[in-house]
């Protein structure tokens, strides 16, 4: 066992003393096979880092088996969130990790020759598992951080646009009107009818016109939520004008069986339902 140990540490120390020239060997593999990345490398930077700092799952294989406490995963998070920051392809990134497990192994194959240790056929399958479960554990915390940040990015941006989609427009102190352009599915739907009664409640709104003139399409989940919207704003004391529904929607109520009750007026068109909105207010 203390044998082996060595030999590993002694590994460690080949990788590390190598560095430069198997980062050197792998920078013109890259460059003599695979041209794009080359070029997607030196673009953002990346070549120019690596030439002068080394390969990095090189390094982090050499550190791991020099100090099992070295942190793979943080080492593995903190590259992929950079390369996610400049938007590095992650299937690029699984290349590069690719084409330098062949260098490790090539480094692996030096070390043997040079230190001429003759080892069984355990010792071999050993070693081969031991470097690859620390290379696997590398790209898998890259791929977990990478995803999870570009996860968290969308989701900002999502949220950033579901609140621009939902644009509440006070006409007056007790007047909003609600424009629905584009298509509506579920998840939308869901997110307008959050953010209207939020902020029906904030603008303590008596009225509410909602055109859905500029809405092509929608199923029936949507146009249950549509109602939600009005069955929840008139529990805020707020009163609703539906603008703009068109046959097929007409139709998908008709299915539903929805009924507009008194306390929801519709209106063709826009100017008709601010005309009422005129009226309301003389009166």
């Amino acid at each position: 066992m203390e044998h082996a140990v060595n030999l590993k540490i002694d590994l460690g120390k080949f990788i590390n003393s190598n560095l430069s020239f198997y980062t050197n060997e792998w920078l013109n593999y890259i460059e003599n096979t695979k041209g794009y990345l080359t070029s997607l490398l030196k673009e953002t930077g990346k070549w120019t880092t690596i030439v002068k700092e080394g390969n990095p799952l090189l390094k982090c294989v050499a550190n791991y088996i020099l100090d099992s406490n070295s942190d793979i995963v943080m080492t593995a998070a903190k590259i992929s969130e950079e390369h996610a920051k400049i938007d590095f392809p992650i299937h690029l990134a699984w290349e590069l990790f690719q084409s330098t497990r062949g260098i490790i192994w090539n480094a692996v194959k030096s070390f043997y020759i040079e230190t001429e240790i003759d080892l069984d056929m355990k010792d071999c399958f050993d070693m081969e598992r031991y470097i690859n479960d620390i290379i696997d554990q590398f790209v898998e915390a890259y791929t977990s951080s990478y995803v999870s940040y570009k996860d968290n990015l969308l989701r900002s941006q999502r949220e950033t646009v579901d609140e621009l989609s939902v644009p509440i427009i006070p006409l007056s102190a007790k007047v909003c009107i609600l424009p629905i352009v584009g298509n509506v599915d579920t998840y939308r739907a869901k997110k307008i009818r959050e953010r209207t009664l939020l902020r029906i409640s904030e603008l303590k709104s008596q009225k509410l016109i909602i055109d859905i003139s500029g809405v092509p399409y929608v199923d029936t989940a949507v146009v249950n939520h549509l109602f939600k919207i009005v069955k929840g704003i008139k529990f805020l004391g707020c009163s609703t004008i539906i603008v703009g529904i068109g046959p097929e929607i007409a139709d998908t109520m008709i299915e539903l069986g929805i009924e507009i009750d008194k306390e929801i007026k519709t209106k063709a068109t826009l100017q008709q339902a601010l005309q009422d909105m005129l009226f309301f207010h003389r009166n």
